[in-house]
């Protein structure tokens, strides 16, 4: 089934640069650890993704014609990620992103140079409605300029919208788009800043899932981190408790559980099973030190799935 399923993918396309700390970060001070540089980039990584799943992916992403740019556009072609409606620039330099991992192999800070992607312009994404309409999904991501972000589900029919709100500032671009979301993954702090509510307990989270589902989203999944995520459509709003996991790298976490939804919805299964698969592909990817694990594949959720 997921053979026919046509995804368009319209995000960043990085190099990732990360540090790992082999002991507790002392700041401004030089860590002793180890250094990665990989593949990156939230609609890159999405993208991959769900080519490992099985699915038709085209990206429409920027790359530039730097040396870091060509080994991204290799790497793409390599993969079989369909990139032709991409925007490739002269004289710009790769999209990068630079991530210091703490003791535990988590996030402690990370620098984003992404610049390039505010060369897109609205004629260049109009010029790609028609591509675009041929897909049963369109995924978007936050790291797109806003009027990108609004061209796109304007100008598109019958598609279903899946938006990932990468982090809190940015997320604030989707405040207008939102009625157009089948979709819609993000997590506890951009869900915050995104809606104005502050949570104080538990009991508060489904206020989230309800705002947005107020706004018009179809399917909402907030994440939250070792408490797992909540999800809800307009028959019901539920926790799930998080897969424990031996975990290597987060960095690429969200992008996966992204992929794993819409595996799953076109799959045809219900929402707690959507939401199940996007934690079973999140457990799966975390479980190596790249932005995208190698193991991804509809078998290897299954396995996470089935313990």
């Amino acid at each position: 089934m997921q053979k026919q399923t046509l995804i368009t993918v319209v995000g960043a396309s990085n190099v990732d640069i990360t540090g790992f700390s082999k002991r507790k970060l002392i700041y401004q001070d030089a860590n002793i650890g180890t250094m990665k540089t990989s593949l990156g980039g939230v609609g890159r990584n999405i993208a991959e993704n769900l080519f490992r799943l099985g699915f038709s992916v085209n990206l429409i992403s920027v790359f530039g014609d730097d040396p870091l740019s060509d080994y991204l556009i290799k790497s793409c072609k390599d993969l079989g990620l369909k990139i032709n409606d991409s925007l490739f620039l002269k004289n710009a330099s790769a999209s990068t992103f630079l991530a210091v991992m703490d003791e535990h192999n988590d996030l402690a800070v990370g620098i984003s140079a992404m610049d390039i992607y505010d060369s897109i312009s609205q004629e260049f994404i109009l010029s790609k409605t028609s591509s675009i309409n041929q897909s049963d999904y369109v995924v978007i991501e936050t790291n797109m300029p806003e009027y990108t972000l609004r061209l796109l589900v304007e100008n598109s029919t019958n598609v279903k919208f899946v938006l990932d709100t990468v982090s809190g500032v940015k997320a604030l671009k989707a405040k207008n788009i939102l009625s157009k979301l089948y979709i819609l993954k993000t997590n506890l702090l951009e869900a915050q800043m995104l809606s104005d509510i502050d949570i104080k307990d538990a009991k508060d989270l489904e206020k989230l899932v309800i705002f947005f589902l107020d706004k018009g989203v179809e399917n909402v999944f907030i994440t939250l981190g070792k408490d797992g995520v909540i999800f809800g459509n307009k028959e019901m709003i539920k926790k799930h408790p998080p897969i424990r996991s031996k975990v290597l790298n987060t960095i690429g976490a969200g992008d996966s559980f992204v992929s794993g939804l819409i595996y799953a919805d076109a799959m045809g299964y219900t929402i707690e099973e959507v939401a199940l698969y996007g934690m079973a592909s999140a457990s799966l990817n975390v479980q190596h030190d790249s932005a995208v694990s190698p193991e991804m594949s509809p078998e290897n959720i299954h396995k996470i799935i089935n313990k």
